[in-house]
């Protein structure tokens, strides 16, 4: 999940994302579905368990190790799952977060 709105701009239920799913091989988009390639980025990256971690102290973790470090956040966040989320308990209980980055 690729986050479209910064974190604080709209409350977290109103804030704009986009699913995403690698692909292998060539893919044209379809109707709603369009094709984008991420580019390659340093990151930033917690893994944790939603179940027992809260997402919200995850990313204030986030955002204040950014506002206090040598690095600034060059794009928005995202969130990897090795599954689907919503179908998968241990895809859910593996959440990754990565922030793009680079040095102030």
């Amino acid at each position: 999940m690729y986050f479209i709105d910064k974190w604080g701009e709209k409350p977290n239920k109103k804030r704009r994302s986009v699913a995403a799913i690698e692909i292998k091989g060539k893919a044209e988009p379809e109707g709603k579905i369009r094709i984008m390639k991420l580019p390659k980025q340093k990151v930033v990256s917690v893994s944790f368990d939603p179940n027992k971690v809260s997402s919200d102290l995850v990313y204030h973790g986030l955002e204040s190790w950014l506002e206090s470090g040598a690095y600034k956040q060059t794009a928005r966040s995202r969130e990897l799952y090795n599954d689907n989320p919503w179908t998968s308990a241990e895809a859910y209980a593996n959440c990754e977060v990565q922030v793009p980055i680079k040095r102030k």
